[in-house]
Parts: C-alpha cells; structure tokens; sequence
C-alpha cells in the first residue's frame, strides 16, 4: 500500500487533500499534530476515510506541544470511531492503556506502535528487539530511522522480511529510499510517498515517481 501523509493546518483543507489523494493513493495519514485547534468532532469526521490516525509528540520528531492527555483522548476518538488506523509511540507510557480501550470497546482499529530515530539506524538486533516489544504491545510494528550507510539499508530490509506482513519499515533521509522502494516488496504493509513537495518526514519520494519505478521494477 502506498500512504499519503495529510499535513495540512486546518480540518476543512485536510479533507480536500485527502479527498484528493485517496484518489491515487490506498491510504492518508491525518497528521494531527501539523493542525490547529483539532477537536474530536474533527476526529470523527476524519475517522470516515482509509487512513492513519497520528498525534505525534513534539519528543518524538512532531509539533504536538499541548498536553498529552488532550492528545490521548483524540487517539482514543479515532479508535471509538474505528479508524482503520491509530498510531501510538512505543516510548508512550500509556500505550497498553490505548490498547486496552480498543479492546474493551471492541473497536475495529489497527494499533501501530512506532518508533522513531532521527540520526540513525539501529543494529539489526535492536531493530528486532524495537519491533519485538511494539508486537507485544499493539498490531503492528513501525520503524523509521535515519539512514547512514548501506549496511543500515541491509538492516532495515532485513528486519522487514523477517517480519512480513506485521511491518512497517521505514529508513530515512535521501540514503534510505531505496527502503521506501523496496520494503514493500520485503513485507512492510505500506510505505509513505510525498504529492508535489508535501511530505511528513526526510527521504518521502514523490507519489508518481514511486509507482513508475514500481512499474519498471515490476514490484507491483
């Protein structure tokens, strides 16, 4: 599946773009974070199309600076509305607390746990070890690290095949998108792509762009 992140600073332009993009992409991210006065009227309203519900933490590479607890309660409206996906931080204190309120509501939501390094990629056994402790947490397991040299490439593709299916893996920065191209093919259950310059995060390739390689590649 190919994701396109929504960072928009306003619900109404959020949902044009998403609108928009859910015509050449499978899924949307709704950065909530990148928007202004969100509330969960709002959650609801997004929680209706194909996508991934983040609130991601200012300590954890985002803009939400507002209280956690404020952030908590939009995750816990995507999952009462059962958004496809929610994200939560494996460094977040309450994640089993938001795994647990799906369960006990019985929501239809996907958990993704993540992880992020913003200056490098991990060895291959503390990729497997982050990827290890998020499954035993939520439904899926997400990665996303800074790309240095080819052996972290090799890391990263690795640690998504042993996980196929369970994955998202992710590495960053103009040396990781090579795994943006490939990790699919690997078993990482989407990448992330960009649409005219808008991205989330280093290393997004262009939506078009990623397709057409895919096509060359045969990776479809």
């Amino acid at each position: 599946m190919i994701c396109l992140p929504v960072v928009e600073n306003n619900i109404t332009d959020a949902i044009k773009r998403a609108e928009e993009y859910l015509k050449i992409a499978d899924l949307v991210e709704f950065r909530i974070d990148f928007m202004e006065n969100v509330n969960e009227e709002d959650i609801k309203k997004l929680a209706k199309y194909p996508c991934i519900i983040t609130v991601r933490p200012d300590w954890e590479g985002g803009y939400w600076k507002e209280d956690n607890e404020k952030r908590l309660k939009l995750i816990k409206k995507a999952i009462e509305c059962n958004a496809k996906y929610v994200d939560i931080e494996l460094r977040e204190q309450k994640n089993k607390e938001i795994v647990n309120f799906r369960d006990e509501i019985n929501s239809k939501t996907k958990i993704i746990v993540s992880y992020h390094d913003f200056d490098k990629t991990p060895s291959k056994d503390r990729l497997i070890n982050i990827v290890e402790e998020s499954l035993s947490i939520g439904d899926i397991a997400k990665f996303a690290t800074m790309v240095n040299n080819k052996e972290e490439i090799l890391n990263i593709l690795e640690v998504i095949n042993r996980y196929s299916g369970r994955v998202i893996g992710i590495g960053m920065g103009e040396k990781g998108k090579i795994t943006r191209i490939l990790g699919v093919y690997f078993g990482s259950i989407l990448t992330f792509a960009s649409y005219k310059g808008k991205s989330s995060a280093p290393g997004q390739i262009d939506v078009f762009t990623l397709k057409k390689i895919w096509e060359l590649m045969d990776l479809k």
